[in-house]
């Protein structure tokens, strides 16, 4: 039990807010590590809401973005939380199980690394493209809808990009990177058919115009990050 700083309110149990003013209950004048050991602990506290978010987010192309963005968020993970997880997942785990090629160019040995540095940039640009085919959507809406959909794509290129080197001497697992392939394309189009109410031609339509408009984007990007790493290395 504690008075709240803003109102003085007495505030009971382990609640996060005062119920009179909202303020937060936390105390940001604490040491740092204890400030990071918390947000560690928010970050990678696997919950069952959590878990339920992933089954959503994989089977449910668009269900996430959708309520997100009509206020039904209390039952699922935020996008910034899911993006974040994710993607600190792929860009320090997938280095460790994905060994460079021998004869592999040096742009290529350092692809996680030039993932890693320019796609947390290039979400808001997807978003910005969405804003071209979507106007009466709001820019926020094109960013919760990017950050899910980018953390899909994160689950399926690690899964594709881990049994890379694999699949060159197996066909099951080339199988299986095609079936990943076949699902990413569905996913592009199912996500923005849910998330954007739109029947499945526009849809496929405007999935292919944002991936025509974004590829050079990206293209571009991995060049120059890829110049940049060079320079950096020599």
């Amino acid at each position: 039990m504690a008075d709240c700083l803003n109102c003085g309110q007495v505030v009971t149990g382990e609640a996060r807010y005062c119920p009179a003013c909202g303020q937060s209950t936390r105390i940001l004048k604490r040491p740092w590590l204890q400030a990071l050991r918390e947000l560690l602990n928010e970050l990678f506290d696997l919950d069952g809401r959590m878990l339920q978010s992933l089954r959503l987010l994989l089977t449910r192309p668009g269900t996430l973005p959708l309520d997100y963005n009509n206020g039904r968020r209390a039952a699922h993970t935020s996008p910034v939380r899911m993006y974040l997880l994710i993607s600190l997942l792929f860009f320090f785990v997938l280095p460790l199980i994905v060994p460079p090629a021998p004869d592999a160019l040096p742009e290529q040995r350092f692809a996680v690394d030039l993932y890693s540095r320019g796609m947390f940039l290039l979400l808001p640009i997807y978003a910005l493209i969405l804003k071209l085919f979507y106007r009466r959507f709001f820019y926020l809406e094109h960013l919760v809808y990017s950050a899910y959909l980018f953390s899909a794509m994160f689950m399926a290129i690690g899964v594709m990009m881990a049994i890379e080197e694999l699949s060159n001497q197996y066909l099951l697992l080339l199988g299986v990177q095609l079936v990943i392939l076949a699902y990413v394309l569905w996913y592009l189009v199912a996500s923005l058919r849910t998330c954007y109410a739109e029947g499945w031609g526009k849809s496929a339509l405007k999935a292919f115009g944002v991936v025509l408009l974004f590829l050079p984007v990206l293209g571009i990007s991995i060049e120059l990050a890829s110049h940049w790493g060079q320079g950096g290395s020599d």
